[in-house]
């Protein structure tokens, strides 16, 4: 947990979503609210807010002496990202779950169309499995 949380090693994904059940229950939407900003600040936004600029106002709703009972964080690649790994790829997606004690991710793909070719979800999978055995995330 301290590889997500205190390090800067997911701060370049985009935050989908996170819920987190501490005393309370937080339902966070990563979606920028773009009216915070104004016209020069907006330009070269993404939609998403990074990981990089949520996580220390997760860090502060989970700081404490008991680890949260659950959590879910989504986390997508960037446009620069997605398309390094495929052109038929809207975006990718890491979905990390901690319950019980025990952290499980997932991965997955939106794809722009239908198509009968998985091969980006294999690229994905192993990039991202090699990144998180890389950083002993897993």
């Amino acid at each position: 947990m301290n590889k997500l949380i205190k390090s800067d090693l997911f701060d370049s994904f985009l935050i989908r979503e996170a819920i987190l059940h501490t005393a309370f229950k937080s339902i966070l939407d990563g979606h920028r609210n773009m009216e915070f900003y104004n016209s020069d600040e907006r330009e070269d936004l993404s939609d998403y807010l990074t990981w990089g600029e949520i996580r220390p106002y997760i860090y502060q709703i989970i700081i404490g002496s008991k680890s949260p009972s659950y959590f879910k964080i989504i986390l997508s690649t960037n446009k620069q990202k997605t398309e390094a790994i495929s052109d038929l790829v809207d975006t990718c997606f890491i979905n990390i779950t901690f319950k019980a004690s025990e952290i499980t991710v997932s991965t997955g793909i939106a794809y722009k169309t239908f198509t009968l070719d998985k091969s980006p979800e294999t690229i994905w999978d192993t990039k991202i499995k090699n990144f998180l055995f890389k950083y002993d995330f897993l």
